[in-house]
């Protein structure tokens, strides 16, 4: 008796240590991934564009520098201050431009102009920006349209009503979101990681809630876009974003991560471009979608991206919004995970609205200033006399300050 107890327990043994060893086998793509993505965490490295492979070239313009101003129109003394906050929260690099050239720009630790930052959800608004894209050129009806529309798999289900505004408000109900869960064969770490990770999105899915009732902020919901972007124009999402968002408005490209050669794109968290470019996409937003006297987005497209959605009063069309003030707001405002950023204090300018990504990655767009401000880099880390937590609010004041500033010394010149 004792023998066959001892007997079944090294069988139960070599279950528990031959099953992890067969699953690792047979997810051998995956696994080597996901031990890549454990070890660059743990260097610090995802906050670089190169650590994931593979990717597709996104095209772009050739690389040329915004101009630089002339006369400034922010007070040298806050300008100071501003960069002095960025270097001392550990950032690659601040850029403010304001009125048509940048006023200051500093890169640290080595990082050049040109190089590609590894932007996080900050990604996630340029996918809602690519959606109004193919509005105006007229490949998407309208944000009513049904997704089903396009990922057709869903027609006759559950997940045939949730609209295109719906996914773009992160309401649209398709399977509620985990970002901390890296436990490997979840859903969520299998939706970043896998290789086929648009049969995940299509098949794996479920309708958790009716459309429209919660906000729930999820990689799920942008990197659905992808698929819709690419079914309703006929190219690849690399492809479609440089020749018809970045080309237009004189952008260098840069690269996305996809889930295997010749795959789907991740639109939520993985669009690697140049600083500038980014600040030449806020450009674009804080001039109603206009570029050079070229509409690029619909009329009245950023002011549909920049209304609260019914769920969350910060969140627009896949955008942050700066106001109603909040000392902390928080990514997932109707649960227990407590994940936000700081601000300590209210924005100074009613209409801004953000990009905001994992790290700190951040730019704020001011329409009524005509500024766009950039903060990219690795999160502070906590040392003595240092919070270790990034203001949200900071940079932007200390330039609309600084604006004022300016503008007062100006005046009192003048009398």
């Amino acid at each position: 008796m004792i023998a066959r107890v001892f007997r079944w327990m090294g069988l139960a043994g070599l279950v528990l240590v031959a099953a992890p060893a067969v699953a690792w086998l047979a997810n051998r793509d995956y696994m080597a991934r996901y031990m890549r993505m454990a070890v660059s965490q743990f260097r610090g490295e995802s906050q670089r564009a190169d650590w994931y492979e593979p990717v597709d070239p996104v095209p772009g313009a050739a690389f040329v520098p915004l101009a630089h101003a002339d006369r400034p129109s922010v007070a040298a003394g806050h300008l100071a201050e501003a960069v002095a906050y960025a270097h001392e929260v550990k950032s690659d690099g601040l850029v403010v431009w304001q009125g048509g050239a940048v006023q200051k720009a500093a890169y640290f630790g080595g990082h050049r102009p040109d190089d590609l930052i590894a932007s996080k959800s900050m990604a996630k608004m340029v996918v809602g920006i690519v959606i109004g894209r193919a509005i105006a050129q007229g490949h998407i009806r309208s944000l009513d349209q049904p997704v089903s529309d396009f990922i057709t798999e869903w027609k006759g289900t559950d997940k045939e009503a949730p609209t295109i505004r719906q996914f773009l408000q992160n309401s649209s109900g398709i399977s509620r979101f985990t970002y901390n869960n890296f436990w490997p064969w979840s859903l969520t770490m299998r939706e970043y990681l896998s290789s086929h990770h648009e049969r995940i999105l299509i098949d794996e899915t479920r309708l958790d809630y009716a459309p429209g009732t919660e906000y729930d902020y999820s990689m799920i919901t942008s990197d659905v876009l992808a698929i819709v972007v690419e079914r309703a124009t006929g190219m690849r999402y690399a492809d479609y974003v440089g020749e018809h968002l970045l080309k237009p408005i004189g952008a260098a490209g840069g690269t996305v991560y996809v889930n295997r050669p010749g795959g789907l794109a991740h639109a939520g968290c993985c669009l690697m471009l140049p600083a500038e470019s980014f600040v030449r996409l806020g450009i674009l937003l804080a001039r109603d979608g206009v570029w050079e006297g070229e509409r690029i987005l619909p009329e009245g497209w950023v002011a549909q991206t920049v209304t609260p959605s019914p769920a969350n009063p910060h969140w627009g069309l896949h955008m942050w919004i700066g106001r109603p003030c909040v000392k902390r707001l928080r990514w997932f405002p109707e649960r227990s995970q407590k994940v936000g950023v700081l601000h300590s204090e209210c924005y100074l300018a009613d209409d801004l609205f953000l990009f905001d990504g994992s790290g700190n990655q951040a730019m704020w767009i001011v329409p009524s200033r005509d500024l766009v401000v950039l903060r990219f880099g690795p999160p502070p880390t906590r040392r003595p006399g240092m919070p270790g937590e990034f203001d949200n609010s900071r940079l932007p004041n200390t330039i609309i300050r600084g604006m004022d500033a300016l503008a007062q010394a100006g005046a009192r010149g003048a009398l």
